[in-house]
């Protein structure tokens, strides 16, 4: 079963798409903040919620008016189970808690004909709106359908009686002396505990009635979650271009891949996000590079696109193709556990075989991020070389970005990040020589963080080097660094 911690749904950018959603009524919030991810044995129900989305945003431009009434209403819903459970344990419900119910029933009354229109272009399975009439009608006896709660004279003869004599007394205190006041106060004061008492028995029978109703007004609850959900991933997918992935057995198949936190970051600085592509299948993929932040991008980015897809959502890609799959390890960015008083490799390693027995379990995604990076770089080297040749014997996708030489060649495939590859260092050393020039930001716009598949053996790049030659590093240093190398 798939699980992600908050920590690490922030580090991938999944808390901020999650967090670009703003759901309107607290069912779809409740999704949300609830996310669930689609088991592989449940392959027919995320079909179904895939192609439901991926019809909702190909009208997403057509209806967005009717999806501004839908949304409008959804906005007035208000949680109303704590009430719905009240009911069937047998309890009397209080004028508020009723009154929250009619209203309820009065936005789903209007919801449902709204859904049928966008369901006539949409076709979404799954999602359904019951007729409220009957429950409107034990909360609403008189038919007027106002948005108030107020039990009628007419709900029984004894309460108009009491209701009547209560009028009387009313009229007789605002005439009478001041001597009788008292007495006529007295004599309301009785006349309002009958009131009290006979509303709360109307209000019994009421609440027996309606515990028939009250499956049905969950049902309505549920999708009403649903439907605001579906409105908000098709607005999402429309954004950002999302497509709906084939599903395979085995093979993970992205192509021009984005990360919308990362790509709207980089939109407000005037820059663009730069696609991603990258193919696996079962065994170890190796991501090399220096140390710039381009591998770990890429491969939160592909974590990203698979919980997206496994939680039922358009992926934002050119073309998806992606395995439904048992879980999903992450080891990113492991830092010092001072609880267990370990060292960052310690607890690196200890993480790392809690993550192994559950990948282990099952076909799944396994993505290590810079392994060993807190030893030193000949035991790191061994070590991460170890374990890409013990994960190609794994039933499971595994990523692995690393710096170190000599891990690729005992991969299933190696990616390399673009880089400064082919980028012309003289017109960078130009920009960098203008007054004022922000050498970090020059070389940030001029890197390529896309990736590229390398055929045949090949060390990682030395874009490290080549950075401290544009930055006009010490020349004595730099002329050890170049000999060193």
């Amino acid at each position: 079963m798939i699980s992600i911690g908050f920590d690490d749904r922030v580090k991938i950018g999944l808390q901020y798409v999650l967090d670009s959603l703003h759901l309107s009524c607290p069912f779809g919030q409740e999704r949300v903040r609830k996310l669930r991810f689609y088991a592989p044995d449940e392959r027919k129900e995320l079909e179904t919620e895939l192609l439901n989305t991926e019809r909702t945003a190909a009208h997403a431009s057509a209806l967005r008016d009717l999806f501004e009434r839908i949304t409008t209403v959804l906005c007035q819903l208000k949680d109303i189970r704590g009430s719905l459970k009240r009911l069937t344990e047998g309890a009397c419900l209080d004028s508020v808690e009723l009154f929250e119910l009619k209203g309820f029933l009065l936005r789903i009354a209007e919801l449902g004909p709204l859904f049928d229109c966008m369901n006539g272009t949409v076709h979404a399975e799954g999602i359904a709106f019951s007729d409220p009439t009957g429950a409107l009608n034990v909360l609403d006896p008189e038919g007027t359908r106002s948005r108030g709660f107020y039990l009628p004279d007419s709900a029984s003869e004894t309460l108009r009686a009491i209701r009547a004599e209560k009028r009387r007394l009313e009229q007789t205190l605002y005439a009478a002396a001041d001597a009788e006041k008292d007495a006529i106060r007295a004599a309301r004061t009785r006349v309002c505990a009958l009131e009290e008492d006979e509303e709360r028995r109307l209000r019994a029978v009421m609440c027996a009635a309606l515990v028939p109703f009250v499956p049905p007004m969950l049902s309505d609850a549920d999708a009403a979650g649903r439907l605001d959900l579906l409105i908000r991933k098709a607005q999402l997918a429309v954004r950002y271009g999302g497509v709906r992935p084939e599903i395979t057995e085995t093979t993970l198949e992205l192509t021009g891949m984005i990360n919308p936190e990362l790509a709207d970051l980089l939109q407000a600085k005037g820059r663009a996000f730069v696609p991603v592509s990258i193919a696996a299948d079962r065994g170890a993929v190796v991501i090399t590079g220096a140390n710039m932040g381009g591998k770990s991008v890429a491969m939160k980015t592909v974590a990203l696109h698979v919980l997206l897809f496994h939680a039922g959502f358009l992926v934002p890609a050119k073309a998806a193709r992606l395995p439904m799959l048992h879980c999903v390890q992450m080891l990113f960015d492991d830092a010092q556990s001072m609880q267990s008083g370990l060292s960052g490799f310690g607890s690196e390693i200890v993480r790392f075989n809690r993550a192994l027995s559950e990948v282990e379990q099952g076909y799944s995604l396994f993505l290590l991020d810079e392994l060993a990076r807190g030893t030193n770089p000949d035991e790191g080297a061994a070590i991460v070389q170890a374990v890409t040749q013990h994960l190609n014997g794994l039933n499971a996708i595994s990523i692995l970005a690393t710096h170190y030489d000599g891990v690729a060649e005992f991969a299933r495939a190696h990616y390399q990040i673009l880089g400064l590859k082919n980028v012309d260092p003289d017109a960078i050393r130009t920009e960098l020589s203008a007054p004022g020039a922000d050498g970090v930001a020059v070389i940030a716009r001029h890197m390529n963080y896309g990736l590229y598949r390398v055929e045949g053996k090949a060390d990682c790049p030395k874009d490290a080097l080549n950075i401290c030659r544009m930055l006009s590093l010490d020349p004595a240093i730099l002329a050890r660094i170049e000999q060193a190398y």
